[in-house]
């Protein structure tokens, strides 16, 4: 908060995929004995009155934006000895185990710190038959799943 005003984003039960923007207006400075959690206010534009006193939302407080981030579907990468990797498809459809750091995780996909660029593809099913060096047979359900994606993506 000390670098500027904080965003809140607010998603109706029946609107999952439209947030509404906001900004946080108030955090308490106490943690609750009982549940460990901390008080905090936002103001959300209403100029349709689509939120009500008792109404159930979800809000997402963003923390910093990540330009250019690297995500993956949460199910791609695995846990070894040396940590997590993930397998990556070369241009031969051959498999290749590559260690990386993982960040924060954002719905379904994950954040890669190290290891990946944009645009390769990694193994999201099937990772146990996998081997290094071995052919990896793919099939393109949905693409955007299947190639790791560089994008704006908001902490929270």
């Amino acid at each position: 908060m000390a670098r500027g005003r904080l965003k809140v984003e607010v998603h109706l039960p029946d609107e999952t995929d439209q947030a509404r923007a906001g900004e946080l207006t108030f955090l308490d400075n106490a943690v609750q004995d009982a549940t460990g959690t901390v008080k905090l206010r936002a103001t959300i534009p209403n100029p349709d009155h689509r939120f009500w006193p008792g109404r159930f939302v979800k809000i997402r407080l963003v923390l910093s934006t990540l330009q250019a981030a690297v995500l993956v579907p949460a199910a791609a990468p695995q846990m070894s000895a040396q940590g997590q990797f993930v397998y990556v498809v070369k241009q031969d459809s051959t498999a290749e185990l590559r260690q990386v750091a993982l960040g924060q995780r954002q719905g379904d996909l994950v954040v890669v710190n190290q290891g990946l660029k944009a645009g390769e593809r990694v193994v999201v099913n099937g990772q146990l038959g996998v081997t290094p060096g071995g052919k990896v047979r793919f099939e393109e359900v949905r693409a955007s799943s299947s190639t790791v994606k560089q994008k704006r993506r908001g902490k929270s």
